[in-house]
């Protein structure tokens, strides 16, 4: 675990305020060319490239208006005009320089939205799509202006159809032949989720509502007997694809299922999600050092077994699942923060404590880099390391943290 001895703040309104958007908003935002810097390596120290990654700005857009509203609540104390202004150009930088006039958007472009200094990069990424969306959607949201949302519906549209026609391209990790992603399906629920919030919030008409619904009907055929959920389902069960979990996408998905259906109002019972929680918890939890694995099998917190045929999918899941992975324990303790103070789940109230001591304990970076150190080894030391993107993202933990102020709202 990290060393520091920096007092690290426990409370995550103080947490936001004091160790994380410090950090992103003196060296995030771009004020001559718009959007935002997020290339850094994983200790904060340096910035490595100026290229915008549109997954990447697409997040940060959302993060932006977010805060933004939780400062118009008196729940965050940062300027939310500033932060409306910085959302605002980083919205103008994805529509002058990623979203093409097919809706779909590049994946990377230079800082200026020319050509990146990253060489074979890939032209287009579904995910880069949605973020895309979600942060337009928000910042609709954020500010009642409907033309961020009208922007954002085209690329919706159309990625969404690539996605149900099963065109639609998924770097940086390609899906085995033959199986199904709950991935790809838990984040359009969650780009569904978000934009039908904005069109609720400026009452505009649209299919959202009846879209998050089949979108969180795909996700919830994922859930299995044993109350987990499997991750890339597959014609041999005993392939190591077909067996491998991803505790971190599971727990994920519940916040987002749970939201998606206190907004379409539906009354089903949200036992088995709770129960899922707890199932998912349990079987991705380290118990030797502590924290969620990044993969595991699906017998439990263990090296992911069964048949292999060499893809390169395979090779990360079999190369990195002891990894501590930032994102699996900020939305880990968000979602069991949810579960508890939502709908009374004791079990998810002790796994948040759980959680968040080992989070807080691991990851802030203190007298070893900025902000979190987000990649970690199994034992939690420092890992100079990219995953996904090769970029120091902030989404997921300003994302976290803002659920857990707003439950203090009630």
């Amino acid at each position: 675990m990290s060393s520091t001895a920096v007092p690290v703040p426990s409370d995550p309104r103080e947490h936001l305020e004091q160790v994380i958007l410090p950090f992103w908003l003196e060296h995030g935002i771009d004020p001559e060319a718009g959007g935002f810097f997020t290339c850094f390596d994983n200790r904060g120290a340096q910035r490595v490239s100026t290229d915008k990654f549109t997954w990447s700005q697409g997040r940060f857009v959302w993060l932006l208006a977010r805060a933004a509203r939780l400062a118009q609540q008196e729940l965050l104390s940062v300027d939310a005009q500033r932060m409306l202004d910085a959302a605002r150009a980083g919205a103008r930088f994805l529509l002058e320089h990623a979203v093409l006039p097919d809706a779909t958007t590049r994946f990377v472009v230079g800082r200026w939205g020319g050509p990146p200094e990253s060489t074979d990069q890939p032209e287009r990424s579904v995910y880069a799509d949605w973020f895309t969306v979600m942060g337009l959607s928000e910042l609709a949201r954020a500010t009642g202006e409907r033309h961020w949302l009208e922007a954002a519906r085209p690329v919706l549209e159309r990625s969404r159809a690539d996605h149900l026609a099963g065109t639609a391209p998924t770097p940086p990790y390609e899906i085995p032949a033959g199986h199904e992603a709950y991935g790809p399906r838990m984040i359009l629920t969650n780009t569904l989720l978000v934009h039908a919030q904005a069109a609720e919030a400026l009452r505009v008409a649209g299919p959202e509502r009846e879209q998050l619904r089949e979108a969180m009907e795909a996700v919830l055929s994922h859930r299995l007997p044993d109350a987990t959920f499997s991750e890339m389902p597959g014609p041999d069960p005993q392939s190591l694809v077909s067996r491998h979990r991803v505790p971190g996408h599971g727990i994920e998905g519940i916040w987002v299922i749970l939201e998606s259906l206190d907004l379409l109002g539906d009354e089903r019972d949200r036992a088995p999600l709770l129960e899922s929680l707890e199932a998912l918890c349990e079987l991705g939890w380290d118990r030797e050092h502590g924290g969620l694995l990044r993969y595991c099998d699906r017998e439990g917190p263990v090296a992911p077994q069964g048949t292999a045929s060499g893809t390169p999918y395979e090779q990360l899941v079999s190369s990195t699942w002891s990894t501590k992975l930032w994102w699996v324990h900020s939305e880990a303790a968000a979602t069991t923060a949810i579960a508890a103070r939502r709908h009374g789940s004791e079990s998810a109230a002790r796994w948040h404590r759980r959680i968040w001591e080992y989070t807080l304990a691991t990851f802030p970076g203190g007298e070893d880099g900025e902000e979190w150190i987000q990649i970690r080894d199994r034992e939690g030391a420092p890992l100079d390391q990219v995953v996904a993107l090769p970029v120091k993202d902030p989404f997921h933990i300003c994302r976290n943290l803002m659920q857990m102020v707003e439950l203090d709202r009630g």
